[in-house]
């Protein structure tokens, strides 16, 4: 399948989460890399200027100090202060709107882990990202993917976000075959 985008939308249809083509295919690129490791990244991006669609354009790779396992994933730190600066001073102006990373069974929701996680990254003031997006990628069949989205907001209040709309999801298996099955959710953060 050619990935072009996914948009995530709430419940009440006033926020998105739209993924860029760059962000899907690099997800797509390093899960499919090493399917029995989890990985992941940070999510970059911007919002509208009404704050009601997120713009994920870049999936980062996982930084050199991250660790994982088959089902685990530890994200780490190394280089993503000076990336993200690149990143604010640059243009477009883009910055951290939350993480991504991949399960390596089909279990497309967060685990307590991931939850635990995401709550700290709202709370913190370092990340200055009250809402933050999680991105889940997991293996439904061989070349088949299921992309997840949730919002993050303050407090423990996690929202899952529905796949609303794709463009031209297809991409060519080894074989030349198309395949692929995105489905997802998505929720509201607020960077």
């Amino acid at each position: 399948m050619i990935v072009r985008s996914l948009t995530f939308e709430d419940r009440a249809g006033s926020f998105r989460v739209v993924i860029g083509d760059r962000a899907l295919k690099h997800m797509l690129h390093l899960c499919a890399a090493d399917p029995e490791r989890e990985t992941g990244g940070i999510l970059i991006g911007f919002y509208s200027n009404d704050f009601t669609t997120a713009h994920v354009v870049e999936a980062t790779s996982p930084p050199r100090d991250s660790k994982s396992g088959p089902d685990w994933f530890h994200r780490g730190t190394e280089g993503l202060e000076a990336m993200l600066r690149k990143r604010w001073d640059g243009e477009p102006r883009t910055h951290y709107i939350g993480e991504w990373h991949f399960h390596t069974a089909n279990i497309p929701w967060p685990s307590a882990q991931d939850l635990k996680q995401m709550r700290a990254v709202a709370q913190d003031a370092k990340y200055n990202c009250t809402e933050p997006i999680l991105v889940i990628v997991c293996p439904v069949g061989e070349n088949q993917w299921v992309f997840r989205s949730y919002v993050f907001h303050s407090g423990d209040l996690t929202e899952e976000l529905h796949l609303v709309d794709y463009s031209e999801l297809e991409r060519a298996d080894s074989r030349g075959q198309n395949s692929a099955e995105p489905t997802g959710r998505k929720e509201r953060p607020r960077c």
